[in-house]
Order: structure tokens, then C-alpha cells, then sequence
């Protein structure tokens, strides 16, 4: 009984030491990536992390910088070998997902630009690129490489060509209005809503 316990309580210690010493899951994510042979012990603590969402976030894929989970990071998957630009807003239930199917057309991993928009539900599958600067709408399906400045809106998918898109994200924080960049929440005070 004793030995029950201990082991039910040892992951939840080892996360929260892991998350202290990496400075939290992205920190412990780039310690992983980093490392030429990652210890599998910190592999599963990672995974670990991410399965109390139902999610999977390939510990070698790659982020320019730390993404935003408006609603958390409930059913996400990102497979590993994907890379993901800077300031990435991804709702929940998303896949970004490799092919290696040998008879595809698109065997590899997505690689999605910065200030990219993913809605709800969304999937960006094989070896294709978002540009920057695009929306992906919800349940939308990607299985071809997407231009600069594009959404992406129902299945199938068809692009519609914009000159600008704004793709932060804006919440409500304290009674301002802020928007997520960099890693961080930052007040606007130039927009009324």
C-alpha cells in the first residue's frame, strides 16, 4: 500500500522539481531539445506534463518562442520535427501533425510562420508551410503549403489573400486590454473595444 502511494506521489514531486529547475514545461522542453541524448526519466515527466491536458507536444519539436493557449492546451498535439514561428495563438484541439506515409506526397512535418492564428479544432498536416502572418479558421484542414497573409477557412480549404493581417491576441487582464506577444501580456491602450 505504502509503495502505492509513494509511487502515485513521486510524479507530481519530480514535476514540480523539474518545473523549478527549468524554469517551467517550455524551459524543460528547450533543456530536452537541446540535449544530444535527453534523459528518458525528463521525456516522461514532459509528457507527463502535457497528458493531464490530453495533449502531446513532441518534446523535439520546435517554437521560436513561447506560444499562446487561449483556452489551455486541452487535445492538442504538435508532432515532433515541427516547427512553429514566434507568437503563435493555438486554440484548443489542434493537431499539427507529421506525415510519413511513404506513398505521400507530403511525407515530413509543418512549418508554421510567426504571428500564426490557429482556431479551434484546426489541422495542419504533412510537409507544408504557413506563411507568416496567417488564420487558420476552425476545423480547417492544411495539406498544402499557405502564403504569407492568408486564411485558411473550411474544408476544404481555400486561401483568401489579405494584404494585413493583425493576429494578436486580445484579452482582458485586470480591466485593460492587453495582447500576448513574446512570451508576455502586454497593454494597449490605442484599442477600444
Amino acid at each position: 500500500m505504502i509503495n502505492k502511494v509513494c509511487k502515485r506521489l513521486m510524479l507530481p514531486v519530480q514535476l514540480l522539481f523539474c518545473l523549478i529547475r527549468y524554469h517551467g514545461i517550455w524551459g524543460l522542453k528547450k533543456h530536452l531539445f537541446e540535449s544530444e541524448s535527453p534523459d528518458v526519466r525528463l521525456i516522461e515527466i514532459y509528457d507527463a506534463y502535457f497528458s493531464r491536458y490530453g495533449s502531446w507536444i513532441g518534446y523535439d519539436s520546435q517554437f521560436a518562442g513561447q506560444p499562446c493557449f487561449p483556452h489551455g492546451c486541452y487535445g492538442i498535439f504538435i508532432s515532433g520535427g515541427s516547427k512553429i514561428g514566434r507568437d503563435a495563438v493555438i486554440f484548443q484541439q489542434v493537431t499539427i501533425g507529421s506525415n510519413y506515409l511513404v506513398d505521400s506526397g507530403q511525407t515530413g512535418s509543418p512549418v508554421i510562420g510567426d504571428n500564426v492564428y490557429i482556431g479551434a479544432g484546426a489541422k495542419v498536416i504533412g510537409n507544408v508551410t504557413v506563411g507568416d502572418n496567417c488564420r487558420i479558421g476552425a476545423n480547417a484542414v492544411v495539406y498544402q503549403d499557405m502564403p504569407p497573409h492568408c486564411v485558411a477557412v473550411q474544408s476544404p480549404t481555400r486561401f483568401i489573400q489579405k494584404s494585413d493581417l493583425d493576429n494578436r491576441f486580445y484579452s482582458r487582464r485586470k480591466g485593460r486590454l492587453v495582447y500576448f506577444r513574446d512570451g508576455a501580456w502586454i497593454e494597449d491602450s490605442d484599442r477600444v473595444f
